[in-house]
């Protein structure tokens, strides 16, 4: 069967990526682009149906490219708002251009910025900017046009190989700067219902239907069922959102294919039901296409009540083509139809190639077409008829649909969560039929009902119910041991072998028939005289020999990996400490000889609602493929250098985990204790008594702290915590490093006047670059060739102090920053020394 659709999408697929990797100026490529379309007509004039072709995939090559980069590098106008960035604080006016979105404490806001206000003159601006409101109690809404004080920046990466490009997925949605407002009375209303007429009624519908739901059903049942008919998963209690996390369902709460699909199937299969009543109607019209078309409206009213996000409108897209193939007869060939689809969402938003629900929608789908076909082949027909038999064929369909899905995503959720479900076919088997098949059907009743309130508060209660159920279920799944297993980072080169196996096996599975067919077959078959033809024939005469070598050389090329991939880290000889970008904090992840790997600090912001440990600190190591720590070393335990550690303790296996002797009731140091407790890791309290550690023969000396803090210095006035932070020194060779965590120059003269060797190549500069820390006398007895300053960018401390900076630089160390270098990596064979700075 052909399938014109797939070499296009194919086309513009690759020119969007190669747009996002190579910055092509937009002048030529647009020149290329017309003059490619004034080609591509005159070859149709002339009939030339082959180059036509070729004309037309290159003219879509040269369209993705051209469209990506209109995000990526947008035009910046005088009246641009990207103008004003760094500098003083601004007054900005501007309308709430989408529903906002709650981010622990705070509330997220988009803004299309109108003017700003400077000296008592308003400034006429356009762009979007992106608002955080700190304690706003949820008083924003849609259309709200807002006065606000704030100083603006450009969005800021944690610059990690590999890391999230936050950046980026900004300019893919247009926004190109951020602010911060901490206090409520630097944002007012200035009027409502400024935004678009039909969009502000819509969102006074949800608002509706959001406090119905909240009013009227607890937690978490009232959150999901938001999440399922709102789009606002963020009422998800976080304790829930992993449990769906583990059992593999996390995608239900989150509006993709599967939620309109099955609205789609359940309004299809009402109007049919309907129609196939009345036999006048029967007569009168195409039930088929009837149907179809009756399905449409509660697809587009349920993208519209779920806010229209980018995620829902990419499967109503989906979903209308395929609505429109059925209108339009052509509904039997669905990859066409989902080449179609996707090929109209990259040519309206090109950026969605790059969305995580995109990918996992698409490859989701299309696994399914590939897949179930090709199991249902191995199943045997059941004998006999009636309900029963078509009971086990819905259910061995359903289960094989499930199981298709779960091997098509397998890669991606792996690539982008770093875990596997273990349990999520079985966990889908069983929710999926209690949220798709009877929660969204209520919910959809609730939609059109919800004026009425004793009617609405009925179906809540039906639908909290029936979530309880699946809730309930879910939390049993995702409480067994081994529910869920966290994996390292997979390279493109493993996700494209997995895929090739994929389609290798379907191919397979498509061979495997009597033999007796297949000769009959060929004989009908008039061989081609020419050499391909021949070719042809050899190939398959022996095609099922040559997919199962491929398959065995592809089960090779897994083991291999593996194999690599273990003798490789056990037989490193050099050793490497990455000073990781974590912002305004500290963590080095230091790999030592023969594979063992050192941990000091996690970051942390004092803001909670981002997990520095969950989202940058365990993805590079995850990238890193390391599964566990040896060594965790927590400096001190204030937020900046505990807080990522959590998390890692919790997902990681972790040998050991070395503290000072100071207590706080910082919220991750008694997270981190439990767990400590929880999963009976040895915590050893250490200092400078601590005997010297050699491992992979490397040195670790702990120069500070000595002993433990008195109670009479922990109370004392002018006591600094940080200087009962672990100083450790690491030495391999003729190459050392120092980590003094945060000391103080109190601290820094108690070690200069100590007995200590402080000699170090590698100095990891005090306490972020803070004044009064790096004292002279530190410096004249470290001699540093390398100073490495751990700080975020426009922090509020000002870190680094110029004073300290101007101490380095009199020094002669050379100073690389996190925040302008990115991650920091070092590597020596304890001779040779080699800096990186993969930004």
């Amino acid at each position: 069967m052909q399938r014109p659709i797939i070499p296009l999408l194919i086309a513009l697929a690759s020119g969007i990526t190669v747009g996002s990797l190579v910055a092509i100026p937009g002048i030529p490529t647009l020149v290329a682009l017309l003059a490619t379309l004034a080609a591509l007509l005159f070859l149709v004039a002339s009939g030339k149906k082959d180059l036509v072709r070729l004309c037309l995939l290159v003219s879509l090559f040269l369209l993705g490219t051209l469209n990506i980069g209109m995000y990526l590098h947008p035009y910046c106008g005088r009246d641009d708002i990207a103008l004003h960035a760094w500098r003083d604080r601004l007054t900005i006016e501007g309308l709430v251009c989408t529903p906002p979105r709650i981010v622990g404490e705070k509330t997220r806001l988009v803004i299309r910025t109108a003017r700003i206000i400077r000296g008592g003159t308003a400034v006429p601006v356009e762009g979007k900017i992106l608002l955080f409101v700190k304690d706003s109690n949820n008083v924003f809404k849609y259309g709200n046009y807002i006065r606000a004080q704030t100083r603006l920046k450009e969005p800021h990466n944690f610059n990690n190989p590999g890391g999230f490009d936050y950046k980026r997925y900004l300019l893919y949605r247009g926004i190109r700067l951020r602010g911060y407002i901490s206090r409520p009375s630097d944002i007012v209303i200035i009027r409502e219902n400024a935004g678009n007429y039909l969009r502000t009624r819509i969102e006074r519908y949800r608002s509706l239907l959001s406090g119905l739901t909240r009013g009227n059903s607890p937690s978490p049942e009232g959150g999901v069922l938001q999440a399922l008919i709102l789009g606002e998963k963020e009422w998800v209690p976080e304790e829930f959102t992993k449990d769906f996390n583990r059992a593999g369902v996390s995608h239900i709460l989150a509006i993709s294919g599967l939620h309109v699909g099955i609205i789609a199937f359940i309004s299809f299969f009402i109007a049919r039901t309907l129609m196939k009543s009345s036999e006048y109607l029967l007569l009168r019209f195409n039930v088929f296409k009837v149907s179809a078309l009756f399905s449409v409206i509660p697809v587009i009213g349920y993208a519209f009540i779920a806010g229209l996000r980018i995620s829902t409108l990419r499967a109503t897209i989906m979903i209308l083509c395929y609505l429109a193939a059925l209108l339009a007869g052509r509904g039997r060939d669905l990859l066409n139809i989902l080449a179609f689809a996707a090929f109209l969402i990259l040519v309206i938003s090109p950026a969605a190639l790059f969305d995580v629900s995109f990918q996992l929608s698409f490859t989701a789908v299309a696994t399914i077409l590939l897949v179930t076909p090709a199991l249902g082949s191995l199943i045997p027909q059941a004998a006999g008829g009636g309900i029963l038999k078509r009971g086990m064929t819905a259910t061995v369909l359903f289960i094989m649909v499930s199981l298709a899905a779960v091997i098509g995503t397998a890669p991606l959720i792996a690539l982008y969560f770093n875990r596997i479900s273990t349990i999520a076919l079985l966990s889908n088997l069983l929710v999926i039929p209690i949220i798709g098949f009877a929660v969204l059907p209520v919910g959809m009743l609730l939609i059109v009902t919800a004026p009425l309130a004793p009617v609405a508060s009925v179906l809540i209660t039906v639908a909290s119910f029936l979530i309880r159920i699946a809730v309930s279920i879910i939390g049993f799944l995702s409480s067994l041991p081994f529910s869920s297993l966290p994996v390292t980072t997979p390279t493109l080169l493993k996700i494209t072998v997995y895929y090739l196996c994929v389609l290798t096996g379907v191919r397979l599975i498509h061979t495997w028939r009597p033999k007796e067919t297949r000769v009959s077959e060929d004989l009908q078959r008039c061989p081609p005289p020419s050499t391909i033809g021949r070719l042809k024939n050899l190939y398959r005469a022996r095609e099922r020999n040559l997919l199962v070598i491929f398959l065995g050389l592809i089960a090779l090329f897994f083991i291999a990996d593996a194999f690599y991939t273990n003798l490789r880290a056990a037989g490193s000889r050099d050793l490497e400490a990455t000073f990781i970008d974590v912002g305004q904090g500290s963590s080095t992840l230091i790999k030592l000889p023969g594979g063992n790997i050192l941990l000091v600090d996690g970051g942390g912001f004092y803001d909670r609602s981002f997990d520095l440990g969950e989202y940058v600190v365990a993805p590079y190591l995850w990238r890193e493929k390391i599964k566990k720590i040896d060594i965790m070393v927590l400096t001190h335990p204030d937020q900046d250098h505990a807080g990522g550690l959590p998390f890692i303790a919790e997902n990681f296996e972790v040998g050991e985990i070395w503290s000072n002797s100071q207590e706080s009731k910082n919220e991750s140091w008694q997270r981190l204790l439990e767990i400590i407790r929880q999963k009976g890791i040895p915590h050893r309290i250490v200092g400078t008594e601590t005997p010297e550690r050699t491992v992979g023969g490397v040195s670790i000396r702990l120069l500070n702290p000595k002993g433990s803090a008195s109670e009479q210095d922990l109370h004392a006035p002018d006591y600094d915590y940080n200087d009962n932070g672990i100083v450790m020194k690491i030495t391999f060779g003729r190459r050392s490093i120092l980590l003094p965590a945060d000391i103080s120059d109190l601290a820094e003269a108690r070690l200069v006047a100590s007995d200590h060797d402080l000699r170090a190549d590698i100095l990891m500069v005090p306490h972020h670059g803070g004044y009064p820390s790096s004292t002279e006398p530190v410096l004249r007895a470290v001699r540093p060739e390398i100073a490495v300053i751990s700080c975020g960018p426009d922090n509020t401390f000002g870190f680094p102090h110029p004073t300290v900076l101007a101490r380095y630089t009199g020094a002669g160390a050379r100073v690389l920053r996190t925040d302008t270098d990115g991650a920091i990596i070092v590597r020596t064979d304890g001779e040779m020394m080699e800096i990186r700075r993969p930004r």
